[in-house]
C-alpha cells in the first residue's frame, strides 16, 4: 500500500477511516487505527497523532507508531509553548508545517528523521489536534501534495470528535441506568400503546415482579379499571395541550394479590404531534402514610412523655416546697413546745436546788446534811437537761435555719459556714456578682445542697480549709464549695450508683439539681481535695419558674 501515489492513497485511507466512524471503537481506539493506516497507506516511516486543549495550551499524544523509531513517546501530555512549531500550526491551522532533520523544537526535541509535517487537525474553525508525519531519505510525498493530509486530518478530526461523543453519551447512559436502577422508587418507561419498555429492579420489592415479567406487557394488566381509566384520561388530555409533564395514581395489585397505591409523575416525550412515550416514577404512598402515622403515633407519645415529665418535675418541686414547710413547722413545734417544756423544767430543777441548799443551810435541827447522792443526782439531770436542749435547739435549726426566711439565701450560707468554723476548720465564704433575692421555691432548694456539700466537707473530707463561693450573674447562680482534704474517687451521676455507694447525701444533691435544672460536677482526687461546681437557672430559663 505504501507503494500508492499519494493522492491514491489518501483516496483509500479516507474510505477506510469511513468504515471506522461505522464502528464501536473508543475515540482513542480509533485515532490509533487511522495512525497506523496512515503508516500502511503512505510512503513514510512514523506517525504520531496528538489531541490539543487550547485552554491548558496541551497536547495529549494519543498514538504513536513507526517502522523503527517513533516521533515521540505514546501517553503522554506535552506543553504547548509559543516558540514550539506545534503552537505555530494552531495558529496558521491553514497548511502543514514542513521541518527537516535537525530541527530543534522546544516541545518535540531535535528531529532525528529527514523531513517531518505538522498537520493541523481542525473541526470548523477550531484545532482540535495535531497529526505528526515523519520520514528518511528522500522528498515525501506531503512536501508536494499537503491537500491530501489536509483532508487526512480533518477526517480524522471529525471521527474523534465523534466518537467521544458516542463515548460520553454511553456513560451518561450508564450514568442514568445506574441512577435508575438505586432508585428508592418505582421507575418505568411505557410506549405510547402502554407496554412497559423498561422498569427498573424496585419493582420486586414494590411489585413482587421482576422487570423482565413486566417489560412488553401493557400497564393495564396490573391497575384497577378505575386508574386504568383515569391513566388513560390523564394522557388524553396532556397530548391534546401538548403538556410534557403529568400526575396520576394507580391501584396497583402486587404478584402476591395486595393492592397498593402508587402515586406517579410522569414526563411526556414526543414526535411530532404524537406521544412517543413516558416514562414515570412511581412511589408507594401506603408506606410512606403508615410511616407518617407511626411519627406523629410517636410524637404524641413524646409529648404525652414530655407533659408526665413537666407534671412529675412540678409534683417533686411541690413536694420539696411541702417537705420545707412541714420543717419549718416541726422546728416551729419543737422551738414553742417541747423545747419550752424542758426550759421550763430545766427552771424548776435549779429552784428544787436552790431550795434543797437553802433547807441545809436553815435547817439546824438536822445532825445529818442531805444525802450527797441526790445530789449528784440533781447535777447529773441538770447537765443532761441542757445538753438535751442544745440538740433539740440545734435540731430545729437544721430542719429549717430562721435566718433563711428571716435574712434570705447568701445569710443562710453565711450561717453555715459559722457552723462549720465551730466545728474547727477555717472556712472562706466569697460573694461576688450582684447579690439579689432568690425566688422562694429556688432559694430552699439551692440552700439545701450548699448545706449538704458544707456538711460532706465538714464530716468525711479530713480538710482543714473549706471555700464557699457564690457567684450572682444575669439569669445564673454560680456555687463552689472546695475543701483541701483526702479527696475520693466520684461515683458516677446515676441515681442508682449513688445509693449503691450508700451516697443518699449526693443523691438528695443530683435530685434538686434536677428541679432547678442545675449542672453538678463532683472533681476530686485523692490527697488534691474536692471540688463541688454547681451552676443554676435562675432567670426565666428556670424550669420552676417556667412551671410556676
Amino acid at each position: 500500500m505504501g507503494d500508492l501515489p499519494g493522492w491514491k492513497a489518501g483516496t483509500y485511507l479516507l474510505l477506510e477511516m469511513g468504515r471506522i466512524t461505522r464502528g464501536n471503537l473508543t475515540r482513542d481506539q480509533a485515532l490509533d487505527r487511522i495512525a497506523r493506516l496512515i503508516l500502511d497507506s503512505f510512503d513514510i516511516d512514523a506517525v504520531a497523532i496528538l489531541l490539543y486543549e487550547p485552554s491548558s495550551k496541551s497536547a495529549y499524544v494519543v498514538s504513536s507508531v513507526g517502522k523503527q523509531d517513533l516521533l515521540v513517546s505514546p501517553d503522554i501530555t506535552l506543553r504547548v509553548d509559543s516558540g514550539s512549531c506545534l503552537m505555530q500550526s494552531a495558529l496558521s491551522p491553514y497548511r502543514p508545517i514542513i521541518i527537516t532533520k535537525g530541527y530543534k523544537d522546544s516541545v518535540l526535541g531535535i528531529l532525528e528523521f529527514s523531513f517531518a509535517a505538522i498537520v493541523p487537525m481542525t473541526l470548523g474553525q477550531e484545532v482540535t489536534g495535531f497529526m505528526l508525519l515523519a520520514r528518511q531519505g528522500d522528498v515525501p510525498f506531503f512536501q508536494a501534495d499537503p491537500e491530501i493530509i489536509m483532508a487526512v486530518a480533518t477526517q480524522a478530526a471529525m471521527i474523534a470528535s465523534k466518537a467521544a461523543l458516542i463515548e460520553s453519551l454511553k456513560q451518561s447512559e450508564e450514568r442514568y441506568h445506574m441512577l435508575m436502577e438505586n432508585a428508592g422508587d418505582l421507575v418505568f418507561v411505557l410506549d405510547r400503546g402502554g407496554r412497559f419498555l423498561y422498569v427498573n429492579s424496585q419493582s420486586v420489592d414494590m411489585l413482587g415482579y421482576r422487570p423482565e415479567e413486566l417489560c412488553g406487557r401493557y400497564f393495564g394488566e396490573f391497575v384497577t379499571p378505575e386508574s386504568w381509566a383515569t391513566t388513560v384520561a390523564s394522557l388524553k388530555n396532556a397530548v391534546r395541550n401538548r403538556k410534557k409533564h403529568i400526575e396520576y395514581s394507580w391501584v396497583i395489585q402486587r404478584k402476591d394479590g395486595h393492592m397498593v397505591k402508587l402515586d406517579v409523575r410522569a414526563s411526556l416525550l414526543y414526535q411530532g404531534f404524537e406521544l412517543l412515550h413516558h416514562q414515570g416514577i412511581a412511589r408507594d404512598t401506603s408506606t410512606e402514610k403508615r410511616l407518617w402515622e407511626e411519627i406523629e403515633k410517636r410524637d404524641k407519645a413524646l409529648d404525652v412523655s414530655r407533659t408526665r415529665e413537666e407534671r412529675m418535675r412540678e409534683y417533686l418541686s411541690v413536694a420539696d416546697l411541702a417537705q420545707e414547710e412541714e420543717r419549718a413547722r416541726i422546728a416551729r413545734e419543737l422551738h414553742d413546745g417541747a423545747i419550752q417544756y424542758l426550759v421550763a423544767l430545766r427552771r424548776k430543777l435549779d429552784l428544787l436546788e436552790r431550795t434543797l441548799s437553802h433547807n441545809q443551810s436553815h435547817d439546824r435541827s438536822r445532825e445529818q446534811a442531805p444525802d450527797d447522792n441526790v445530789q449528784g443526782l440533781l447535777t447529773d439531770m441538770d447537765s443532761l437537761l441542757d445538753e438535751t436542749i442544745a440538740d433539740l435547739r440545734e435540731f430545729a435549726r437544721n430542719l429549717r435555719p430562721p435566718v433563711l426566711d428571716d435574712f434570705g439565701f447568701v445569710s443562710a450560707c453565711e450561717w453555715l459556714c459559722d457552723q462549720a468554723e465551730r466545728e474547727g476548720f477555717r472556712v472562706v465564704f466569697d460573694v461576688t456578682g450582684s447579690v439579689r433575692e432568690l425566688p422562694r421555691e429556688i432559694e430552699a432548694l439551692v440552700f439545701r445542697i450548699v448545706q449538704e456539700g458544707l456538711s460532706n466537707a465538714v464530716k468525711h473530707s479530713g480538710a482543714n480549709l473549706i471555700e464557699l463561693k457564690l457567684g450572682f450573674e444575669d439569669d445564673l447562680l454560680r456555687i463552689e464549695i472546695r475543701d483541701n482534704g483526702k479527696g475520693f474517687d466520684p461515683p458516677q451521676a446515676a441515681p442508682a450508683s449513688l445509693v449503691a455507694a450508700g451516697q443518699m447525701g449526693l443523691v438528695g444533691m443530683f435530685e434538686r439539681a434536677e428541679l432547678l435544672g442545675a449542672s453538678i460536677q463532683i472533681s476530686s482526687e485523692l490527697g488534691r481535695g474536692t471540688l463541688l461546681s454547681v451552676v443554676v437557672p435562675t432567670g426565666s430559663n428556670s424550669p420552676l419558674r417556667k412551671n410556676a
